[in-house]
Formats: structure tokens, C-alpha cells, sequence
């Protein structure tokens, strides 16, 4: 499936965005409620993929993005994996497979495991070679586990993990946190905004 056509806002936003992960660099891209973020998310993945990485996406409730994953299953199908602690055991150990790259069984994807989709706890799966890792909604609260432990941040654990791989990390908000906010006035992570509507179209 062709990638999706970016408005010029987001060909900017795009450009910014690869200048950042060119220099080594983290991002917070803060876009206002449908600016088109998916858009950006999906060249970003596509990017990464063909230089043979793979990528983590989380997100904040996989029951309420269906739509996101619906739209990923389109464009990534046979390089995606669904990852939730409501699967079996079993399904959870195959994504966990995939992951590290074990040989396939016949009835796994032959290239899954290279695009994880999944709440907080997706971000303990084996990468081995991960390029881009990607948290939507980072404002949310639901990527704070407090019980049971172990406690953490899932959102901070993805920024260390991408430091840790080399993996370009975005954050993408429409209300940024204040911990992320402080980061971009800090210079720790580069600011890339999104004002308009994608399409020309108002804001309520």
C-alpha cells in the first residue's frame, strides 16, 4: 500500500523530524488534535523497516486505538505484531519470538515481530535490533504501572531504551507532559509542532 500523501506542514514536520533523528537526537512531535500525526508515524515506520530495524509503537489502551492499529495493518501487515496482556501465554510467547528473531514456526508471520504494537508492558520484548521507537500520547497516565511492581514509566523506559539501541525516539502529544515540556526547554529533546488541522479544518 502507497504511504499516505503528507500536506506541506507535515512535509516540514516530517523534514524536522529526520534532521533529528539524523543528528542523534530525540523529538516531541506536538500536534494538535488531528493534525495528521498518524501520517508522520507511518513514513517514520516505513523508513525504519527498510533499513532493517525494527520498531516499537506504544501506545497508551490498545482497546482504544483499533482505528490506529487498523490503519498500521494496512501498510505493515506481514512486519506487524500486536502485543497485549490479555493475549495467551502462548500468543505472547510467539510475539516474544518474533522479536528476538527465533526461527518460524509455520504458523508465525515469516517477517513479524519487526513493527510491535502494544501498551507499557511492550517495552520488556527482546529488540535486537531496534530503530525507531515510538510513544503516542505520551501525556497519558496509564504508561505509569504504580502496582503491581515492578513500578516504572514506560515512557521514560522507552527513551532509555531507544538511547541504549541508537533508535530514534518520538513523542507525540497533542497536550504534552510538563517532564517532557521541561525536556524540550532543557534541550534534551527537539520540539516539532504541528498547528494545523490536516486539511484546513477548524478546530472545534
Amino acid at each position: 500500500l502507497a504511504l499516505p500523501v503528507l500536506s506541506s506542514a507535515q512535509q516540514e514536520a516530517y523534514r524536522s523530524l529526520t534532521l533529528s533523528r539524523d543528528a542523534g537526537r530525540m523529538a516531541l512531535l506536538h500536534g494538535v488534535t488531528g493534525s495528521g500525526k498518524t501520517e508522520l508515524y507511518i513514513h517514520l515506520i516505513a523508513d525504519a523497516l527498510e533499513a532493517g530495524g525494527q520498531v516499537l509503537f506504544l501506545v497508551p489502551e490498545i482497546a482504544l486505538t483499533t482505528q490506529l492499529i487498523q490503519r498500521l495493518e494496512r501498510h505493515f501487515g506481514e512486519f506487524m505484531s500486536v502485543y497485549h496482556s490479555r493475549f495467551t501465554t502462548r500468543e505472547r510467547t510467539e510475539t516474544w519470538l518474533d522479536v528476538l528473531g527465533a526461527p518460524k514456526h509455520k504458523k508465525r508471520k515469516p517477517r513479524g515481530g519487526r513493527l510491535i504494537v502494544g501498551p507499557r508492558s511492550a517495552v520488556f520484548l527482546p529488540f535486537t535490533a531496534l530503530k525507531l521507537v515510538l510513544v503516542d500520547e505520551e501525556h497519558e497516565g496509564s504508561f505509569k504501572q504504580q502496582d503491581p511492581a515492578p513500578r516504572y514509566q514506560a515512557r521514560d523506559a522507552a527513551m532509555w531504551l531507544s538511547k541504549e539501541a541508537g533508535a530514534f525516539a518520538v513523542l507525540g502529544s497533542a497536550t504534552p507532559s510538563v517532564e517532557t515540556h521541561w525536556l524540550t526547554q532543557q534541550g534534551k529533546l527537539d520540539r516539532i509542532d504541528l498547528t494545523e488541522r490536516f486539511g484546513g479544518v477548524l478546530l472545534p
